[in-house]
């Protein structure tokens, strides 16, 4: 009788083969087992990985936007100079804040002004986890919502601190991330003179800017009848965020 043998190297070949297909195998298992697609994913949308940072029109709209987490002082000051010039804003309130100042809140509904969340406690989103993200949110939701009788639905996080998963904790309570394209810097105290040029030579069709009506910040109230001529001399419509958004497209950018 005669034997046949297989060369030594057919025989590794042969081995290799079938050690890669098993794994491909167990691999597929796995997948499918763990119900997930085989295929590549499809990219997020943007709505879901950055926040919102201004909006998309032709027409020469914009939205001025107030953070206010603490004080008196210069809360009342900025509303009275938007109040005397007619112009509706949009405030990102804190809770606590909003809690201790409802008079003024509601003051502020009365003249046109929105109210908006700014948390509760002003911590960093990306330290938190997604939980305690959304608790942040809703504690302060509760409490303007008894205030204005509207509940918020957009949210500026404490320092404008984002990521992705932050942006999915919000979504999943009914909030839009919000942060601002154009940066007045009031809050760094630079100067009237900065704060003014930094509002209206960056300002564009659809912006959302940021300024501050907090304690902390001491010229904002100086800046800012600086701010509403300049940018009425240029022609500019400043109108609440939620109304800013039927005038374009949502653009959300990192």
């Amino acid at each position: 009788m005669r034997i046949y043998t297989i060369p030594y190297m057919w025989v590794r070949h042969i081995i290799s083969f079938l050690v890669m297909a098993s794994i491909a195998v167990i691999g597929v298992v796995v997948v499918q087992r763990s119900g997930l697609s085989t295929s590549t994913a499809a990219p997020l949308p943007a709505s879901d990985r950055y926040s919102l940072r201004d909006v998309i029109t032709s027409k020469r709209a914009a939205a001025l936007t107030f953070d206010i987490s603490w004080g008196t002082v210069m809360p009342t000051k900025v509303f009275d100079v938007l109040k005397k010039e007619h112009v509706e804003a949009t405030f990102f309130v804190s809770g606590p804040w909003a809690r201790q100042n409802a008079m003024l809140i509601r003051e502020m509904t009365k003249a046109g002004d929105e109210v908006e969340s700014h948390g509760w406690a002003h911590v960093n989103y990306t330290g938190l986890r997604s939980a305690a993200v959304q608790a942040n949110i809703m504690k302060a939701s509760r409490v303007i919502e008894a205030i204005t009788g509207t509940r918020p639905t957009l949210v500026r996080p404490p320092n404008g601190d984002f990521s992705p998963r932050t942006i999915a904790a919000a979504k999943a309570v009914g909030y839009t991330t919000v942060t601002w394209g154009t940066d007045s810097l009031d809050w760094m105290n630079p100067g009237v003179s900065t704060i003014i040029r930094r509002v209206v030579t960056h300002i564009h069709p659809g912006d959302i800017v940021l300024m501050h009506a907090s304690d902390t910040c001491k010229q904002t109230d100086l800046a800012l009848p600086s701010i509403l001529n300049d940018l009425k001399q240029q022609g500019y419509q400043l109108v609440t965020l939620t109304k800013l958004l039927t005038m374009g497209t949502p653009n959300y950018r990192g």
